[in-house]
């Protein structure tokens, strides 16, 4: 987290606009100093390349945000083509741009910082003073929004380079701007929707009803490309913006239009998305000033939460249990899991975004061709292969199972009578594929079934049959530290090498069932091999 001296030169930068936060009426005096003492908090956190080896088991309370930070600078690199791409046309270049960068910073303000804006622990100490609540509420929208500006910057620091050098000066402040008014409607937008969840609802209920939410923005934000992409048409391999009322509601396109405005071909319509992109944010922002003391006046209902009514029981669970599991513990050990997948929140907010990506990406595939074919044509061929992309979810899960709300608890698991873990992870697997895995490759493989027909019901078994034996492989590779161990902000360690890894893998086994389907008796025969190696792997793997 920032250091004491990058804590106050961010507080120098914040006192330039005082006079601005003042008239909203705010205190503040009270609200530099609320912030100096939670960036002093964060700066305690060290880096995890100052760690020792002896303070290994501390790294778990740690964030590590900002060790992180090249890792975004890197990934922000695959946006430096859309620059060189947005000369002379700038509107659909520019537009994808902002569309994955609004996709990353709204991912990771959901993901991340939501916590931040939520953050009820400092409650009992600011509220008994003589504070106002807005005071105390901007406070907390400015912490979180310092943390957005470091990623924003990291993630835009290589385009930023570019647009400067092919594009001059009035192109690298107006992508300076726009940054600022993205993240400034990015925040707003997300406590808006906070807040009218903590108005109607109260206690466990909106905690797990934030957590769909979160969940639902995060999945709504990767089918956006779609809508994006669909403002342009192609004409003799140009592309051509085609206005359109709806996009209004875009705002990546809000934001690619002041660059066609100002550098390409102005035009009524190109003025009224750029004016968008600047005035919404604001608006936004001084609506929500207004409404912060009611902000933490509802905060308060997440603190009196009603965590002793208990949770079910989960017959089914128990059920499902006894069905696939052989011994007591190993029954147990799967009875937990599927509880955990099921309501540890920080789970669901760091995977279901990845699950709901895995079902829907097949579709996607789809609306690139569906201009040029019909669903009639798109049965007849082979586009099924597709389905392989939900295996995604795979190593998402797998490599997240490791991770638990409340870590310390796994003492538990060395002090009970196991002779190892080995029922944990046979337990934790078994959840997965059953809760999770089997339900939702079920629904799409009813979908595809009805566009591409009951021929295809062997390779749909292939593809479930793969991803089965995909879990224990991947839980072999990828989960070297048992189940619910580690704390998730653990997470943050670079571990997204193994997904490339998983990709390359599932690309094989997709050139296997196509070269299965090309010889005589293949498909059956390569049935017959995969039931044989999931026999294999499920009941011997982790002996």
């Amino acid at each position: 987290m920032p250091g004491p001296e990058s804590t106050f030169r961010m507080l120098k930068i914040l006192d330039r606009f005082q006079g601005v936060i003042s008239r909203t009426g705010v205190d503040y005096e009270v609200l530099r100093r609320i912030l100096h003492v939670k960036l002093i908090m964060d700066s305690r956190r060290a880096p995890v390349i100052l760690s020792s080896v002896n303070r290994k088991k501390e790294e778990q309370d740690k964030n590590l945000f900002v060790s992180s930070l090249w890792m975004y600078g890197l990934i922000g690199l695959v946006l430096t083509p859309f620059v060189f791409w947005s000369d002379p046309e700038y509107l659909l270049p520019m537009s994808l741009l902002s569309a994955i960068l609004m996709f990353l910073i709204m991912t990771s303000m959901i993901s991340d910082f939501s916590s931040v804006l939520l953050d009820v622990r400092d409650r009992s100490i600011l509220m008994t003073k003589p504070i106002d609540g807005r005071t105390v509420g901007l406070a907390r929208s400015i912490h979180a929004g310092i943390y957005l500006l470091l990623l924003t910057g990291a993630l835009s620091a290589g385009s930023l380079v570019v647009g400067l050098i092919k594009h001059g000066v009035g192109f690298f402040l107006i992508y300076i701007l726009e940054l600022i008014l993205m993240n400034m409607l990015i925040l707003v937008s997300t406590s808006m929707i906070y807040l009218v969840l903590l108005k109607y609802w109260d206690g466990e209920k909106l905690k797990d009803l934030i957590n769909y939410v979160q969940i639902g923005l995060s999945a709504t934000l990767a089918i956006g490309y779609q809508f994006v992409i669909r403002s342009f048409d192609l004409i003799d391999f140009n592309l051509v913006f085609t206005p359109a009322w709806w996009q209004i509601l875009l705002p990546p396109v809000w934001y690619a239009a002041p660059y066609e405005w100002l550098f390409g071909e102005g035009g009524g319509w190109l003025i009224l998305l750029s004016a968008l992109a600047v005035f919404v944010p604001i608006l936004l922002m001084m609506i929500y000033a207004r409404l912060i003391p009611s902000f933490e006046l509802y905060l308060e209902k997440l603190a009196h939460s009603e965590a002793g009514k208990g949770r079910e029981r989960g017959k089914f669970d128990r059920f499902l249990a006894r069905w696939v599991c052989r011994s007591r513990t190993e029954q147990a050990c799967f009875r937990l899991s599927a509880s955990m997948l099921k309501n540890e929140r920080e789970f669901k907010l760091k995977v279901y975004p990845t699950l709901g990506l895995a079902v829907l990406l097949p579709y996607l595939f789809f609306f690139s061709t569906i201009r040029n074919s019909s669903f009639a044509e798109i049965g007849r061929g082979s586009s099924y292969y597709v389905l392989y992309v939900m295996l995604i979810m795979v190593a998402t899960v797998v490599m997240m199972l490791k991770y638990s709300g409340k870590p310390k608890a796994f003492w538990l698991f060395g002090s009970a009578p196991m002779p190892s873990m080995t029922p944990l992870y046979q337990g934790a697997l078994k959840a997965f594929a059953i809760k999770i895995f089997l339900p939702l490759f079920a629904v799409n493989a009813v979908v595809f079934v009805i566009i591409f027909g009951m021929r295809i019901l062997p390779d749909i078994l292939i593809v479930l049959l793969t991803g089965l034996m995909l879990i224990p492989l991947s839980a072999k590779a990828m989960l070297r530290t048992p189940p619910f161990s580690q704390a998730f902000n653990m997470a943050q360690q670079k571990e997204g090498w193994w997904v490339l890894v998983y990709f390359i893998v599932v690309g094989g086994f997709i050139g296997l069932h196509y070269a299965s389907s090309t010889i005589a008796y293949g498909i059956p025969a390569y049935i017959v091999v995969l039931l044989a190696v999931n026999g294999w792997v499920w009941t011997k793997l982790y002996k």
